[in-house]
C-alpha cells in the first residue's frame, strides 16, 4: 500500500488551530502545529488539499505507485509577517497621523489591509502552501 506523509511547519499565525487534510475530497485527519501524519492510500492518481476555516491550499495532484511514499509539507500564510506589521502599524496609527498626517498613515496601512482582504476573500484557496518535497521544508 502507498503512503502519504504530511508535515506541518511550526508557525505563529495559526498555531492554535489544526489544519484539516483532505485526500480526493474526503477528510482523513488533522495536523497540529509542527506535527506529522501518515495516511495510507491506494496506488494511482490522487488530490490532496489542506484547509483551515474557509481558507485552503491549492489542490496538489500526483501519481503514486505501489509501496511508494510521498512526502508533503504544508505551511501557513506566507505573508504573515505583513499582518503583524500591519496590526503593529494600526496600534501606532494616531502617532503616524500626528507625525505625517492622514495620507502618510493610510499610505502605510492600505497595502497591508488590501493584502489581508485578498487572502480572506478571492485568494482564500492560496492561504496555505502545500507542496511535495524530498527535504524537510517547502521552497517558496
Amino acid at each position: 500500500m502507498a503512503t502519504i506523509k504530511i508535515k506541518r511547519t511550526i508557525e505563529w499565525v495559526n498555531m492554535a488551530r489544526n489544519y484539516k487534510i483532505f485526500i480526493d475530497g474526503h477528510f482523513v485527519g488533522k495536523l497540529a502545529n509542527g506535527a506529522s501524519e501518515e495516511f495510507p492510500i491506494t496506488t494511482g492518481k490522487h488530490t490532496v488539499t489542506a484547509k483551515i476555516d474557509w481558507c485552503s491550499s491549492p489542490n496538489l495532484f500526483f501519481d503514486i505507485g505501489i509501496n511508494e511514499i510521498k512526502h508533503l509539507t504544508v505551511s501557513g500564510f506566507k505573508y504573515s509577517w505583513l499582518m503583524f506589521l500591519g496590526f503593529g502599524t494600526i496600534a501606532f496609527f494616531p502617532l503616524l497621523k500626528r507625525i505625517g498626517g492622514l495620507g502618510y498613515a493610510a499610505f502605510i496601512l492600505l497595502p497591508i489591509f488590501l493584502l489581508s482582504v485578498y487572502y480572506i476573500t478571492i485568494g482564500r484557496k492560496k492561504y496555505l502552501t502545500l507542496c511535495e518535497t524530498t527535504s524537510e521544508d517547502c521552497s517558496r
